[in-house]
């Protein structure tokens, strides 16, 4: 078979039209055509392009290998879904599922046995739970993680510990049209987590939060995947309150307030910023937990939609990143990983488990890649040293 042909067979396996793919690449749909006629030749640049589009590797598309039609698949993994999975957010989603079955074979192929979650430890919620209810669960689960009050600093260590991984994937920047995340029950690696990386820092964690719900309290025989987009059926809305209440716990947030002489109502956005900043939630999340918790008058929660948190983050003095302002997936290639995963993935190129080019084609990743995980880049610097030999001289590392 030709180039043209395989063009043509991985862009429907995603169910995308040649005007989706045209307008993805810059050219015109005349040419997208043309390309899987063969009357003309992508250039190298392009086929990279495609490749990633179509989340297999150039060479897939050269040779015809590895590129199967999974339509009845994808199907069957997303029966009973309540969200429809939109075509743009279905290469992430199909390099979610690609990611969880390679992570299987990685493991097995070290010999190693993934404890990840297959059961949920805390009673399933059903019906329609109130916010009271979501209350008292994210409390449930701060209690079981010891999390007290305050910020829940990494929620990634947090899914870790409890077994669940948490995979990063880009699937359209448009939340109106998009996904936020899903939750998929994987038979070996356990319950696993995907976030869109094509949001800001803040709704990333609540995504996180959100789907941790799903996974603890929604996931059951019936129930092995999950989207979350803008449908706000009950269980959508679980979520949402939990994932609030468990990222700003009322109490918590009361204590901050009255450490800082805030007032029984907050009239300064600026106190918004400094909470929003310290439980390390988007200035969204802020505004609706202040104004649960009836920190905030109805009129300064209408008035304090208007402020753009992150400029007026930087002129109270609080630190930001560039990717508080565009979020940009390119620069997540290694990160969109769980840290587990990458441990594991170092341990078994390093010990001959599996070979560097493999490691590459599993994860996507380039063999320069895969060098700097497994090299020695990681091994101390002269001035760690001489930090580690302070230490020892003071006492402090012994």
């Amino acid at each position: 078979m030709s180039l043209g042909s395989h063009l043509a067979r991985a862009r429907e396996r995603l169910g995308f039209r040649q005007e989706d793919v045209a307008k993805r690449l810059g050219v015109t749909r005349t040419m997208v055509s043309y390309w899987e006629a063969d009357r003309r030749t992508p250039n190298d640049r392009q086929v990279a392009a495609l490749a990633r589009l179509y989340t297999v590797s150039p060479h897939s598309l050269e040779s015809g290998e590895g590129i199967e039609t999974r339509d009845e698949e994808i199907a069957m993994l997303f029966r009973g879904a309540d969200t429809a999975l939109p075509l743009g957010a279905r290469p992430g989603v199909e390099q979610f599922r690609e990611f969880v079955d390679g992570y299987s074979r990685l493991a097995e192929a070290a010999g190693v046995e993934i404890r990840g979650m297959l059961q949920s430890p805390f009673p399933p919620v059903s019906g329609a739970p109130s916010l009271d209810d979501a209350r008292r669960k994210a409390e449930e689960v701060r209690a079981h993680l010891r999390a007290g009050l305050g910020p829940v600093a990494d929620l990634d260590a947090v899914c870790e510990l409890l077994g669940i991984t948490v995979y990063r994937a880009a699937l359209g920047s448009d939340l109106k049209e998009t996904i936020s995340g899903g939750f998929f029950a994987h038979p070996t690696i356990g319950f696993s987590l995907l976030v869109n990386v094509e949001m800001t820092p803040g709704r990333r964690r609540f995504t996180i939060a959100h789907e941790l719900a799903h996974a603890l309290f929604h996931s059951g025989p019936r129930v092995k995947f999950i989207l979350s987009g803008t449908d706000k059926n009950p269980r959508e809305r679980f979520a949402d309150w939990f994932a609030g209440e468990f990222l700003m716990p009322i109490e918590g947030i009361r204590r901050v307030i009255e450490e800082h002489d805030m007032g029984a109502k907050i009239t300064d956005p600026g106190s918004v910023i400094h909470i929003q900043r310290y439980f390390n939630v988007s200035y969204a999340t802020a505004l609706v937990r202040l104004r649960q918790g009836k920190f905030l008058s109805p009129a300064s929660y209408e008035d304090f939609k208007s402020v753009r948190p992150v400029l007026f983050a930087r002129a109270l003095g609080y630190d930001t990143t560039d990717d508080e302002y565009i979020q940009d997936p390119d620069d997540w290639r290694i990160l969109r990983f769980p840290r587990r995963f990458l441990r594991l993935l170092r341990t078994a190129v390093r010990e001959d488990l599996v070979s560097a080019s493999t490691a590459a084609q599993l994860t996507g990743l380039s063999l320069d890649e895969i060098t700097e995980l497994v090299g020695d880049q990681a091994f101390q610097g002269e001035q760690d040293r001489r930090e580690l030999g302070e230490f020892e001289i003071t006492g402090i590392g012994t």
